[in-house]
């Protein structure tokens, strides 16, 4: 018998989530008070049903909450989650960045609650990165691993969950400074893009940037490192160009206006299927 998976959150990451775990042979419900979002889930993962409240999901295998970074939301929905899942089961979370402790502050029993931050879109991108609470049962964050390598995910469990774990860190601290030069006139965004993508971007993708600088040379980082790290980019408030796009509405993609112009029929299809040949590039070099 399939085994069934609850997904408070039909958005987005939800819903490719949610196509992940269909693919995989389980039974898919979603929870989502918007109607949009429930018909979009039930056209993004077939096979799947969606009710607008966890009392018509009924019970379930498995629990895994999707819902915006809200804090106190979130609180609410891992809190009712528990209820809906076998009491051994784990209930996931897909936070981005939140703590642990203070998502599960509402729960009869915290320490079920596993951190499980999927990268959008969710069934394409292998890396999962998990967190547990100190005191979880014992086996039950192998428990979760297991069952994300069951999915063709490739879970890294962290063993401290700082703030925005390891990907978005990453990620930020590398927009920190391509807003940086965009705000000191350097190039464009377009520009950045174009030197990033054809640089560093393919060479990320087929190793890690500890790997990489082994195979540059720490020598040279070092080298490097001594004069550049007092020139870059320390601010700890967002760059003045994301902050005007932002407050005239520009918001990427889903507005139709960001750093680009986005038309209404965009190349979602096509820029999916060049990333899965990426990533299977890239583990076709370590596996």
């Amino acid at each position: 018998m399939a085994k069934g998976i609850i997904i408070v959150g039909a958005g987005t990451m939800g819903q490719s989530i949610g196509r992940l775990f269909g693919q995989h042979g389980w039974t898919v419900q979603a929870v989502d008070p918007t109607e949009a979002a429930r018909e979009a889930f039930l056209t993004a993962v077939p096979g799947s049903t969606a009710c607008a409240a966890l009392e018509g999901a009924g019970q379930a295998d498995l629990a895994l909450e999707c819902v915006p970074e809200d804090l106190a939301l979130k609180r609410r929905v891992l809190a009712a989650l528990e209820g809906a899942v076998p009491g051994g089961a784990p209930i996931l979370s897909n936070t981005s960045g939140l703590r642990l402790e203070e998502m599960t502050a509402d729960m009869a029993r915290p320490e079920r609650a596993v951190i499980t931050h999927f990268f959008n879109p969710g069934d394409v991108i292998p890396a999962v990165e998990v967190v547990a609470a100190e005191d979880a049962p014992e086996g039950l964050c192998a428990e979760v691993m297991t069952l994300l390598r069951g999915l063709e995910r490739r879970p890294v469990r962290l063993n401290n969950a700082t703030p925005g774990f390891v990907a978005n860190r990453i990620q930020h601290a590398i927009m920190r400074e391509c807003l940086h030069l965009v705000d000191q006139g350097v190039a464009s965004p377009a520009e950045i893009d174009e030197i990033v993508q054809w640089s560093v971007g393919v060479r990320m993708a087929l190793s890690g940037p500890f790997r990489q600088r082994d195979l540059n040379g720490l020598g040279t980082h070092l080298s490097i490192a001594e004069y550049l790290y007092p020139d870059l980019c320390d601010r700890h408030d967002p760059s003045p160009s994301l902050t005007a796009l932002v407050e005239r509405g520009h918001l990427g993609k889903r507005s139709g206006k960001g750093f680009y112009d986005w038309p209404e029929e965009g190349d979602g299809a096509a820029a999916e299927a060049a990333l899965r040949r990426v990533i299977a590039l890239a583990r076709d070099s370590v596996d």
